[in-house]
């Protein structure tokens, strides 16, 4: 007995939604079995700080930390692994293994941490502020800071800030007078114009004009407006200011920071909880000596201050 066409059509109908509906059921089975919740398990390729992939102490948390590039021995891209070294990287490193915890070092600019803008009031970054790291590592806490975020304790003495210019100050630059001075600064530094204006008792001129700020992503941009003559000179942590392109022509000024690195987080933050604790473990031994050490010897190839400046007890 032969089928009609019209008969032949509805059975493969039939047959195709049937065969739809297994793949659909399998599909939900399989989803369900990748984890205890119904949820497929994602894996976040991020670079390392401490993590051997295990779970720490029954938990699953990865405690994600921002960090930068300044292009110094306290941090730097190694330019063969492509992966950010330097005195604060070794400081993080031993303070999550201290604490067993599972960190992760992200990579982000500066302002995704802390903002400022000519003309406009510091505030604190979109990143930080959103969310997206559990803390910024190694900001040097200053007043303006602390009114947004919490801070861990320091792991340094507090850093020094100074005026440079391109070598043997081309134009005279006098930094005890701004009056009509451009002025560069590095973008989201606390190093910045809102610091340099509480100090117009002691620098003439101090309280600069929009038109006198100028803000820069990096050292070789700074270096490049000098030399263009953009800016008149530049204020910088010094760790920046040590280029053998540049010239220090103010004294060592402690004019903006009020402490040393620390631990930067929003104030309902988690990390600084465990972080404390096990980094005073950290700087009362003796591998926080070793560690301020390598500044020396396995970061000593890049530019920056001598470990004796901002190490403490050393």
């Amino acid at each position: 007995m032969s089928l009609s066409s019209e008969t032949t059509n509805q059975f493969i109908a039939v047959g195709s939604f049937i065969l739809a509906l297994v793949a659909l059921i399998i599909s939900i089975v399989a989803l369900s079995g990748n984890s205890g919740n119904g949820a497929p398990q994602v894996t976040l390729n991020i670079p390392s700080a401490y993590n051997d992939g295990s779970t720490v102490n029954g938990e699953d948390k990865v405690w994600l930390l921002h960090i930068g590039n300044t292009d110094t021995n306290i941090e730097y891209i190694n330019e063969e692994s492509g992966q950010v070294e330097g005195f604060n990287v070794d400081i993080i490193n031993a303070v999550c293994r201290i604490a067993n915890k599972n960190c992760r070092l992200v990579f982000d600019v500066y302002s995704n941490c802390w903002m400022n803008v000519a003309g406009e009031t510091a505030r604190g970054g979109h990143g930080l502020m959103a969310g997206w790291f559990d803390s910024c590592a190694a900001w040097p806490i200053s007043k303006q800071r602390a009114r947004t975020f919490r801070f861990g304790d320091p792991f340094s003495q507090p850093p020094a800030e100074v005026f440079v210019t391109l070598k043997d100050n081309p134009n005279g630059f006098d930094w005890h007078d701004l009056t009509n001075k451009k002025i560069g600064f590095i973008d989201a530094s606390g190093v910045n114009s809102h610091c340099l204006a509480t100090q117009d008792d002691v620098i003439t001129g101090a309280v600069l004009e929009e038109n006198q700020i100028l803000h820069y992503t990096d050292t070789a941009q700074i270096i490049a407006a000098l030399t263009e003559n953009k800016i008149d000179a530049a204020f910088l942590m010094i760790a920046r200011a040590r280029h053998e392109d540049l010239e220090t022509i103010s004294e060592e000024l402690r004019l903006c920071d009020r402490k040393g690195f620390a631990m930067m987080t929003r104030y309902d933050g988690k990390l600084i909880d465990w972080w404390n604790p096990a980094q005073a473990k950290l700087l009362a031994s003796k591998e926080y000596a070793a560690i301020c050490e390598d500044v020396r010897d396995a970061h000593g190839h890049k530019q920056g201050q001598d470990p004796a400046d901002f190490c403490i007890g050393i």
